[in-house]
């Protein structure tokens, strides 16, 4: 049997109606990364360099997520190859995974942040200038902003209680089908960003649905969201026109400058690893100024101007 002829094996004995259908389709993602060199051999014939090579060749061009989910999948794939007696040892076993050095995760500065409020209060579409805001101010993802229903919200919290995916195409939504566990979550809301949400109209049961509505789809949201930023920076071109994922970077920054702990950060954007809310925050050169500075004067006494005779 060769790899080729495993893998669907293998993902219908052991994945499918097991992991959720998005997680089903990714490991259809991964296996397609895989060379037709290799997925011609025999499972018996792949050595440790065959898999080394082409995990060396994948991580030129791989996030590190992305890494860590083929590694992941190489080893389950070999594990049942082992269990079900198709091959005597598990080739993954010993993979030295290429260290990948990420590229920085872009953030909106404090400066950047007052300008799109000031812009988003007289912009004429409120619904995507508020959701604009509710992103940027509370750190949710997309799919958990247009799965709100008004039942989430209080005077001062919205819950997370659900997510939205594209599936082929179709947008998808699912109550307590989130991301992980620790995303379903309650989260303080400010009360001005609290104000506007609640002044928007009642078009349905979701808070960022349609006029008629109806679920907002991800993708035009996505084609909302990007006109807004066309129309601010027209106005404003020193701000940059970044992502709906990297306002959860922003307010995972914002929130740490402002003086937050780092695990409150975590527990706000539904983080199960601490390690990864530390990817998302971006300490600028004055926050670490100021967090030296206050070492600084907890420690030393005051230095006063002394000059020194030279001899």
């Amino acid at each position: 049997m060769t790899l080729r002829e495993w893998i669907p094996t293998w993902m219908e004995a052991y994945k499918l109606d097991t992991i959720k259908e998005r997680s089903y389709h990714q490991l259809e993602l991964l296996h397609r990364k895989f060379p037709d060199d290799l997925m011609d051999i025999e499972l018996a014939d792949i050595k440790p360099m065959h898999l080394q090579a082409f995990i060396n060749q994948f991580s030129k061009g791989a996030s590190k997520s992305y890494m860590d989910k083929m590694r992941v999948m190489l080893h389950a794939l070999f594990s049942a190859a082992v269990d079900n007696d198709l091959i005597a040892r598990d080739p993954s076993a010993k993979l030295r995974i290429p260290q990948v050095i990420e590229k920085p995760r872009e953030s909106f500065t404090e400066d950047e942040a007052q300008t799109i409020i000031s812009f988003a209060m007289r912009y004429p579409y409120r619904r995507i200038a508020v959701a604009v805001l509710v992103l940027l101010f509370t750190g949710i993802r997309r799919g958990e902003l247009l799965g709100l229903k008004w039942d989430d919200l209080t005077d001062n919290t919205l819950s997370i209680r659900r997510g939205v995916y594209q599936e082929g195409g179709t947008a998808l939504v699912e109550d307590f089908k989130v991301k992980t566990s620790k995303s379903l979550r309650t989260l303080p809301l400010m009360p001005e960003v609290a104000h506007l949400v609640h002044t928007l109209p009642h078009c349905g049961e979701f808070v960022f649905g349609t006029k008629s509505g109806t679920l907002w789809h991800p993708r035009n949201f996505s084609r909302d969201y990007g006109q807004f930023f066309k129309a601010l920076r027209e106005d404003h071109p020193e701000v940059r026109d970044l992502s709906p994922h990297c306002c959860r970077h922003s307010f995972a920054t914002l929130t740490l400058s402002s003086g937050a702990d780092v695990r409150i950060v975590q527990q706000l954007l539904g983080h199960s690893d601490i390690n990864t809310t530390a990817r998302y925050t971006h300490p600028d050169m004055n926050t670490m100024q100021r967090a030296v500075s206050g070492m600084k004067d907890s420690l030393f006494p005051p230095i006063t101007d002394t000059s020194r005779k030279t001899r």
